[in-house]
C-alpha cells in the first residue's frame, strides 16, 4: 500500500476507503488490521466492532489493547489523539434473551476465573426480555434426536465441534448441523449443541469435570491452556441462540456429566441457597412441537445464502451453505428462492470442477458453464456470474477471455456498483 501511494495513486485510489467498517474484529491478526487502518486513511476512519470472549480462530489471540497499538503505531505522534483510549463497551444484548444469556455468563465466569488474560473481563451481557432457561437431554439416543429434528423441532440448527459436523448431518439426516467456528457471526432462533462436552479430548475430560465441580486451583490454566478454547468456542455456540437452546448429550462421559450436574444445580452460584439452575433437564418425548414459521425458515435460509455468496470461504463450505439454505427455501414452500439457491449451488459446484478440466473436456465444460451462465442471469446472481466467468477464463482462448471481458464482464461489474 505504501509503495502504490508512492508510484501509483491510481492504483491506491482504488482500494482506498473514506471508512472501514469491521465486525468480528477479534478474528482478525495484528498485521490484518493494520492492513485495515491503512486502506481507511489512518485513525478516525475506522470503526471496529468484537467480542474477545469469541475469539476462537486458529492462531489468533484478541485483545483491544493490541489495536490501540496498532493504532498509535499509524497515527505517530500529531494524529495519536484519535484513537481512543479505551473500547466503547454494549451490555444490552438485542438478540437473545436472559435465559440464554444467563447460560453463557456462566461460561464467561469459568473463563474469566480460570483464565484471567484470556480476554477482557467486561460486565455480562443483559436482554431486554425475559425467556425460558437452556434444556438439556442427556444420554439421548440419537435416533430419538433425529425424530425430534423432523417432527417436533424442525428448523432448529445443531451445532456441534466443527470436526465432528459433517458426521452428525450424516447421523441425523439432518440439513442444518453446523460447527462452531463455522456458525461464528449467524443466529438461531432454535440450537441444540450437541455432544459438546463428550466429545473433548479424553486428556481433558476429568480436568473439565474438575473445572466444572469447583475442584481446581489457581495453576489450572499453566496445566490446561487448550480448555480456555474450549470455554470459549462453549461460549460461542451458545450465544448463536435467540430463543431456545438445547444441550444434548448422547452418551455419558467425564466431562459430560459434570457439565449436566453444573447446568442443572446452582453449584456454579456465589450465593448456592439463592441461585437458580442455568437449565432444566428435558426428557425428549414430553417435548411440544416448536417447528419454525415460514418467514423463520427464509431468515435462515436468506443468511446461509449470503454466506456462501462471500469470496472468502472455500467453495466445498459455500456448496454446504447453500444446502441447507435451499432446504430452509423448500421448508418456507418458497419455490422463487429454491429455484434462486439451485442455481447458485449449480453454479459454485462447477466451478470447484473447472480446475481440474482436461483440454479434451474444454469444450463440454463451456457448454456447461454458458448454461449455468443463463441460469445465473436469470435470477438475477450477477456476482456469481463473474465469479464463474472469472474461474472459467484459463482454460478459454485469449481471444474469447477479451470478449467475454468487453461484451459481458466488464458490464456486470459496473451494474453492481450501482447494487
Amino acid at each position: 500500500i505504501e509503495e502504490a501511494k508512492k508510484s501509483s495513486s491510481t492504483i491506491y485510489e482504488n482500494i482506498k476507503r473514506s471508512k472501514v467498517y469491521v465486525d468480528e474484529v477479534q478474528d482478525y491478526l495484528q498485521i490484518e488490521i493494520l492492513l485495515f487502518f491503512y486502506i481507511g486513511g489512518g485513525p478516525g476512519s475506522l470503526f471496529l466492532a468484537g467480542d474477545p470472549a469469541q475469539s476462537v480462530v486458529e492462531g489468533t489471540d484478541f485483545r483491544f489493547e493490541e489495536i490501540r497499538s496498532v493504532g498509535h503505531f499509524v497515527a505517530g505522534k500529531d494524529r495519536r489523539h484519535l484513537i481512543p483510549e479505551k473500547p466503547r463497551t454494549v451490555n444490552v444484548n438485542f438478540r437473545s434473551h436472559s435465559g440464554v444469556l444467563n447460560c453463557a455468563g456462566g461460561f464467561l465466569d469459568l473463563l474469566f476465573k480460570y483464565f484471567p488474560g484470556s480476554a477482557k473481563q467486561l460486565k455480562k451481557d443483559h436482554g431486554l426480555f425475559k425467556g425460558a432457561r437452556p434444556g438439556v437431554f442427556h444420554k439421548v439416543h440419537v435416533q430419538k434426536l433425529s425424530t425430534l429434528l423432523k417432527e417436533n423441532l424442525q428448523g432448529a440448527v445443531v451445532i456441534t465441534h466443527d470436526e465432528s459436523a459433517s458426521h452428525w448431518k450424516k447421523a441425523l439426516d439432518h440439513q442444518l448441523v453446523y460447527g462452531i467456528r463455522e456458525a461464528k457471526g449467524l443466529e438461531f432462533k432454535t440450537v441444540i449443541l450437541l455432544d459438546f462436552f463428550a466429545e473433548l479430548p479424553s486428556s481433558l475430560q476429568k480436568p473439565w469435570r474438575n473445572l466444572l465441580l469447583n475442584r481446581e486451583g489457581s495453576d489450572f490454566e499453566l496445566h490446561f491452556p487448550l480448555v480456555e478454547t474450549h470455554l470459549k468456542l462453549a461460549y460461542t455456540g451458545v450465544t448463536r441462540c435467540i430463543e431456545q437452546l438445547f444441550f444434548a448429550e448422547t452418551k455419558s462421559s467425564v466431562a459430560g456429566d459434570a457439565a449436566v450436574r453444573w447446568l442443572t444445580t446452582s453449584m456454579h452460584t456465589k450465593d448456592k441457597d439463592s441461585g437458580e439452575p442455568l437449565a432444566t433437564i428435558n426428557n425428549v418425548i414430553d417435548l411440544e412441537s416448536m417447528a419454525m414459521t415460514n418467514d423463520e425458515f427464509c431468515i435462515v435460509g436468506i443468511d446461509n445464502a449470503e454466506v456462501a455468496g462471500s469470496s472468502e470461504i472455500e467453495l466445498e463450505q459455500a456448496m454446504s451453505y447453500l444446502e441447507r439454505a435451499i432446504y430452509c427455501f423448500d421448508k418456507a414452500q418458497s419455490s422463487e428462492l429454491v429455484a434462486k439457491a439451485q442455481a447458485h449451488y449449480l453454479s459454485v459446484n462447477l466451478r470447484s470442477q473447472i480446475a481440474s478440466t482436461t483440454e479434451n473436456d474444454t469444450e463440454k465444460m463451456e457448454v456447461e458453464v454458458a448454461h449455468v451462465i443463463g441460469k445465473l442471469l436469470r435470477e438475477n446472481l450477477l456476482l456469481e456470474c463473474v465469479y464463474l466467468l472469472n474461474s472459467v477464463a484459463p482454460i478459454l482462448s485469449q481471444y474469447t477471455q477479451d470478449k467475454l471481458e468487453e461484451s459481458l464482464i466488464s458490464k456486470m461489474r459496473q451494474l453492481l456498483q450501482y447494487l
